[in-house]
């Protein structure tokens, strides 16, 4: 859940399509997933040559989240942070020496991934 909360506090208007949010917390896990991100960010590595999938407990995650008060969710698609929710995510990221390296990451990435660009990263068959 702290992954959920963090990716989405991140996120531009703290709001995160699942899209963008399977992309992070796929790559938010190890160091090499996390380097692939910023790479792809930079342009050193195109969209095909990055791996992509879903993560199963992002889901439960969300649904947890939600059952607390944490999140909204916003016609199915869009995952957006309650009041409670932020408290918590501002509380999570002040904690120095808990996901530093997971909070660094989501920091850096997280408000740079537009919908177009997730598009573009779920669906390499349209730049071919």
């Amino acid at each position: 859940m702290a992954i959920l909360l963090l990716s989405v506090f991140y996120s531009r208007g703290k709001k995160a399509s699942f899209q963008k949010l399977q992309f992070l917390a796929h790559n938010v896990r190890l160091e090499e997933g996390r380097e692939e991100a910023l790479g792809l960010i930079a342009g050193r590595y195109r969209p095909l040559d990055v791996s992509v999938r879903v993560e199963p407990w992002l889901n439960r995650a969300v649904a947890l989240s939600h059952s607390m008060g944490l999140v909204s969710v916003i016609k199915g698609s869009v995952v957006v942070l309650t009041d409670e929710g932020r408290k918590a995510a501002e509380e999570i990221a002040k904690d120095s020496g808990v996901l530093d390296a997971e909070r660094a990451f989501l920091s850096e990435v997280a408000p740079k991934l537009t919908d177009g660009f997730m598009k573009t990263v779920w669906r390499p068959e349209n730049l071919v």
